[in-house]
């Protein structure tokens, strides 16, 4: 029988757990629901799906909630991998608090800056728990000091290790000067050892001045010399939190099981509930944090209810379509398991099956419902690649099923290209599109195979010239009669095309003259040289023949079309690429390297400029055909450091010996 989610919304904690893929993520998280008697202990609550599995690590959004001293915590576990770090960005506002994990072996790592701005863009609280404290190559204050300078100073540490790597025995509680030993459940508390005592001092200035700086009055007095004690401190330490004034750094070993509870109270006792983050009882309203594809139960959403409390039958309307939705089935989550519930309370996180028209990002809400809250969707991939079905039986299911797969997946991107008559997938990586070909088939029963993205290449003319079209045939009944001559130049790039008529003496028709450019436009869509459609172009039609009988639509077509072909075998065609407008991020020290590899691939380094501290932007101007690998290219090149921004800019011409390949492929293609 469904049940009522009862928690107050004041005892809710709703944390997205992000970072970098690797970091031990859905390692704390299981250690979490562990702590909080979900689960077995043994893993596999949150990457349950086949093909998290096989590859070890999150792919999507995970949800899962457990009860913790009165309080119910719901993780939203959100894949850091790069080729999966897509589905984070509308988990945030979802969140009332992000736990940024990093790892105490790699330090801070792209994902992490990346998901940083998108938490600071809507103003989320963070938290930090710097992870893996005891494996090799831990370091603890070089990570700390590394993400104040990444971060800025209102990140302090509020917990220390007891050692690192085989050493690590537990934590030191800064505020309160005190240790957290490893032991039975975290937590025998003792004093801080007399050889951490140095550094756990130097540690507690650091927070010490991170948190006054959130309360005027104890700034005041701090500079006066005075030292606040743990509970004037703790009073201005959840403001900071929840203002982004201030952001903690916590550490443990979520393997190892230490600091795990500690970050647990941590998230009850100092991070904001729905209701410090304007959560409100009223009319009902949801968030859509998640769109789910399954393959028996269909279409299922995750809800952040804004609003409420949220009940099983409520019919809202989606701001984006104007349709209504009712909400036949509620329930919770717990990885893939499912709890059906009648009331979700105001701020709580839930899931509903069976929406039409409902995708991720939606804002869902009863009539009346004011609704506050900045959807955040994932940046564009720039990694395409096309596909086709492995069969004819497929082919019909393609773009169903990919369509169905998009709204799942908020940074897979499909596109039904009319230019090269290809269905691109635009990914973050290859390794999204490994994932998409085995959701399809095992989800869909869709197979489907890659193949290269075909370049959209334009023709255009090299001079002026004239040319004559003559369709004259007659055989019993009917002919067909139509003579046309033009004149045909090149317009400046992207000045489009340009028809004029300057017949006299009605030697061709006034109503034929359309026919005439309707021909030269289709030969031009089919291109002269290499199939490529011709561009920037005026045609002049000055002269022509007409029959009274045999003259028709279809003869002028015709002849137009001849005339633009022999006008333009004459002029001479130039074969024209497109050419992008690139941005690349790049840490300070890798600018020479990633310069020089985009001038390899025939661009032109338009400029730099800092990005942010320790990064630098370049642009420059690449042909698309030199960068359909990019993305995972300046991946490699970069060790995963380098982001990048593309965008369409303009078409040039090709150089000749690139044109002369491009041209001969074409044309056995065509052949083919």
């Amino acid at each position: 029988m469904a049940g009522t989610d009862a928690t107050p919304t004041g005892r809710l904690r709703n944390v997205a757990l992000v970072g970098h893929g690797g970091t031990g993520k859905t390692a704390l998280a299981e250690a979490l629901l562990t702590a909080g008697g979900v689960g077995s202990g043994r893993g596999g609550i949150l990457d349950f799906e086949p093909e998290e599995r096989d590859r070890g690590h999150s792919l999507g959004l995970a949800v899962a909630s457990f009860p913790w001293r009165d309080h119910t915590i719901t993780l939203l576990d959100c894949p850091g991998g790069a080729d999966s770090v897509g589905d984070a960005y509308p988990a945030l506002p979802a969140a009332d608090v992000a736990v940024f994990v990093v790892d105490a072996t790699q330090g801070v790592q792209p994902q992490h800056d990346q998901l940083w701005a998108a938490c600071e863009k809507i103003g989320l609280p963070r938290v930090v728990f710097l992870n893996t404290l005891d494996k090799e190559g831990a370091a603890y204050q070089r990570t700390i000091d590394a993400l104040r300078e990444r971060y800025g100073k209102p990140l302090a540490p509020v917990q220390m290790p007891i050692g690192v790597e085989r050493d690590f025995n537990g934590v030191i509680d800064l505020l309160h000067f005190q240790a957290v030993l490893k032991g039975d459940d975290g937590r025998v508390v003792t004093e801080v050892p007399e050889d951490r005592r140095g550094q756990a001092e130097r540690n507690r200035e650091i927070l010490v001045e991170a948190i006054v700086e959130n309360d005027d009055a104890l700034l005041e007095r701090y500079l006066e010399g005075e030292i606040p004690d743990a509970e004037q401190l703790r009073q201005a330490f959840a403001t900071g939190i929840a203002s982004c004034g201030f952001f903690p750094v916590l550490c443990g070993s979520a393997t190892e099981g230490v600091g795990v509870r500690l970050l647990a109270d941590f998230l009850v006792e100092e991070c904001p509930s729905p209701a410090d983050r304007g959560a409100t009882d009223g009319p009902p309203a949801v968030y859509v944090a998640k769109t789910l594809s399954d393959p028996y139960v269909g279409r299922i959403n995750i809800l952040r209810v804004l609003s409420g409390p949220l009940h099983a039958d409520d019919v809202l309307e989606s701001r984006r379509t104007g349709n209504s939705a009712r909400l036949h089935q509620l329930f919770t989550l717990v990885g893939k398991e499912q709890t059906p519930i009648t009331e979700a309370p105001t701020g709580s996180i839930c899931a509903v099956a069976k929406l039409d028209d409902v995708i991720t990002g939606d804002v869902l809400a009863a009539k009346g419902a004011e609704v506050d809250i900045e959807p955040l969707m994932p940046p564009p991939g720039y990694h395409r690649v096309a596909v086709v079905p492995a069969s004819a039986g497929d082919e019909d299911k393609l773009m169903t099923a990919l369509a169905r797969l998009a709204e799942e997946d908020p940074a897979l991107r499909v596109e039904q290209d009319p230019d090269i008559h290809q269905v691109i997938l635009h990914t973050y990586g290859p390794g999204q599109v490994d994932v998409t070909r085995a959701r399809l088939e095992r989800k869909f029963g869709v197979r489907v195979e890659t193949v290269p993205v075909k370049i959209a290449y334009r023709e255009t003319l090299k001079g002026k010239a004239e040319g004559l079209g003559r369709h004259v045939k007659q055989s019993g009944g009917h002919g067909q009669y139509g003579i046309a001559t033009i004149v045909a130049e090149p317009l400046p790039r992207g000045a489009g095309f340009e028809f004029s008529d300057e017949i006299v003496g009605g030697v061709i028709p006034r109503p034929l003259i359309p026919s005439v450019e309707k021909g030269v436009q289709e030969a031009m869509r089919q291109g002269v040289l290499a199939g490529y459609p011709v561009v920037d172009v005026r045609v002049r039609l000055i002269d022509g023949k007409h029959h009274p009988v045999d003259s028709s639509d279809m003869a002028f077509q015709v002849a137009g079309s001849l005339a633009f072909r022999a006008a333009a075998e004459k002029a001479g065609i130039n074969l024209l690429e497109p050419i992008l407008e690139v941005e690349v991020t790049v840490p300070d020290e890798l600018t020479g390297d990633v310069m020089g590899d985009l001038s390899a691939r025939r661009g032109r380094i338009q400029g730099t400029e800092p990005a942010a501290p320790g990064r630098t932007l370049i642009t420059a101007h690449v042909p698309e055909a030199e960068m359909l690998n990019y993305t995972a290219e300046l991946r490699s090149l970069t060790s995963g450091a380098g982001t990048v921004v593309m965008r369409y800019h303009h078409h040039e011409e090709v150089p000749d010996h690139i044109a002369k390949k491009v041209v001969e492929e074409a044309q056995q293609a065509a052949n083919a």
